[in-house]
């Protein structure tokens, strides 16, 4: 095929990609250098000020942190959990097809319809948990949701409830490619089950489980639709997220240039993640 062809092929996704995805991503980069607003009429260059005025504010800071203690939590529990359904469903039995799309069903409800739902459970006045909790006699208890020190917890939970399914899907077509004869050499030699996961399954998911967890950073440290409709950041700052910050910055404040200012400081992480990732997979294939 021609060069030219190739480029041909590549028109439909270009079209998708510089108007929704290449387009906006410059011209945030550009308002998050200025002092640009919809309304302001005398447009000037002001550098890196307004990552100044991000980084130095506590409530960006706050976000921050809680940010990397949720992805920290909610990717590790997702991995493990992904992985152990994954393993549980190598082996083949009577339903096993049935069962793998009931238990990616989770992953299918949408960011923000999870966060109407777990908002409705754990609404203490008219939501499911204040019903049974009504059984023990306990009226109208304080919801995790605004409760501080219960609340990044449950927003974890509810993270955590939703994306294993994803990371059990991507991850069997890897287990189910492992050589049987390795499977069955762990078996003779009496391996348990931590020492068949280190010697046999890791060696050959190395790059694999890079992935799928670089893929679940991301959606992690991008979290705003359920943050948003389960607590609103609150209480306090305990969920505040970049993205709320970012959020609240350009379409509450109507301050542009720090919601795109703080919207790059995510995309700059991700990409020092992205070259993570890059390292440890070339370690990975030369090893």
């Amino acid at each position: 095929m021609h060069t030219r062809q190739r480029m041909i092929l590549l028109v439909p996704l270009l079209l998708l990609i510089v108007p929704f995805l290449l387009w906006p991503a410059a011209f945030g980069l550009f308002a998050s250098l200025t002092n640009y607003a919809p309304n302001e009429h005398h447009l000037r260059f002001v550098g890196l000020d307004n990552y100044q005025v991000v980084v130095n504010d506590p409530q960006f800071r706050a976000s921050v942190v809680n940010n990397l203690a949720f992805t920290l939590a909610s990717v590790s529990a997702e991995m493990v959990i992904g992985f152990a359904v994954a393993y549980a469903l190598r082996a083949p039995f009577r339903g096993r097809n049935l069962m793998r799309l009931i238990l990616l069903a989770p992953w299918l409800v949408s960011p923000i319809a999870n966060g109407v739902m777990w908002h409705f459970l754990f609404n203490t006045q008219s939501g499911l948990l204040s019903y049974w909790l009504g059984w023990f006699g306990v009226i109208n208890p304080p919801s995790p949701l605004g409760t501080l020190g219960l609340a990044l917890p449950t927003a974890i939970f509810t993270e955590v409830w939703r994306n294993p399914p994803l990371v059990s899907f991507l991850l069997l077509p890897g287990l189910l490619a492992i050589p049987a004869d390795l499977w069955q050499q762990a078996t003779l030699d009496g391996a348990s089950l931590f020492i068949r996961i280190w010697h046999v399954v890791l060696p050959q998911l190395r790059l694999l489980l890079l992935t799928v967890a670089l893929l679940m950073i991301g959606g992690a440290l991008g979290e705003f639709d359920t943050i948003l409709i389960l607590t609103g950041g609150g209480p306090g700052t305990e969920t505040f997220m970049p993205g709320l910050y970012s959020f609240q910055q350009a379409f509450r404040i109507n301050n542009w240039p720090l919601g795109a200012t703080s919207a790059w400081l995510i995309v700059f992480e991700l990409l020092l993640i992205v070259l993570g990732y890059l390292r440890l997979a070339r370690i990975g294939a030369e090893g």
